[in-house]
C-alpha cells in the first residue's frame, strides 16, 4: 500500500548550500528525465544564482525537494527552472511551497514570465501546474516550442506580469 501524502508541518525553504549536493544528485538520479548535476554546477548555481536555488527542509533538518533555477535574458525579467524535485510521497505539497517561493522570487525580482520544460504526455505533472499557475499567480501555462534534446519535452511559460510576446507558436494547455 502506498503512503497517503502527508502536508509537510515546520517546513522552511532555505538557500541551498554544498552539505546538500549529495541530497540533490540522489534525488535527481531518481527521475529519468532528469541531468544529475555535477557538484561543479551546483556550486555554480548556488555561487551566482542563490536566491534561485532553495532546498526545503523540515524542522529535523530532514530534505524533501530543490529547485534549480535562474534568472532569464530572453525573455528578459523571466525566471528559468532547471529542475524542481520532490521526495515521495509528499511531492504535490513540495511543489506548492515552491510555487508560493516563486511567487515570492516574481515579485522581489520582477520577473514577468516563468519558464520550464517537462513531457507533453506528463498529464498529472501538466494538471497539477496548471492548478499551481492559477493558484499563486492567475495565470495560464503556455506551450511554447519542443526542446531540441530529442527527449520529447517542451517548453512551456507563465506568463505573471505584463501581455506575452506574441508568438505564434504559443498554444494554451486548455486540456491535460
Amino acid at each position: 500500500m502506498k503512503n497517503a501524502a502527508r502536508p509537510l508541518f515546520k517546513t522552511r525553504i532555505r538557500s541551498m548550500e554544498p552539505r546538500d549536493f549529495a541530497f540533490v544528485r540522489s534525488l535527481a538520479a531518481e527521475f529519468s528525465t532528469f541531468t544529475v548535476p555535477s557538484e561543479y554546477v551546483l556550486w555554480f548555481f548556488t555561487q551566482f544564482h542563490p536566491e534561485y536555488c532553495q532546498v526545503l527542509e523540515q524542522e529535523s533538518g530532514d530534505l524533501r525537494g530543490y529547485l534549480l533555477a535562474m534568472p532569464t535574458s530572453n525573455p528578459g525579467n523571466g525566471i528559468a527552472i532547471w529542475q524542481v524535485a520532490a521526495t515521495t510521497p509528499n511531492h504535490p505539497f513540495a511543489l506548492e511551497y515552491f510555487a508560493a517561493y516563486l511567487r515570492d522570487l516574481a515579485d522581489r525580482t520582477g520577473a514577468t514570465s516563468i519558464l520550464f520544460t517537462t513531457r507533453q504526455e506528463s498529464l498529472a505533472s501538466l494538471r497539477l501546474i496548471r492548478s499551481l499557475a492559477k493558484q499563486f499567480f492567475d495565470c495560464d501555462v503556455v506551450q511554447l516550442n519542443s526542446v531540441p534534446s530529442g527527449q520529447g519535452e517542451y517548453e512551456f511559460r507563465l506568463s505573471i506580469g505584463a501581455a506575452g510576446s506574441g508568438n505564434e507558436n504559443r498554444k494554451k494547455m486548455d486540456r491535460a
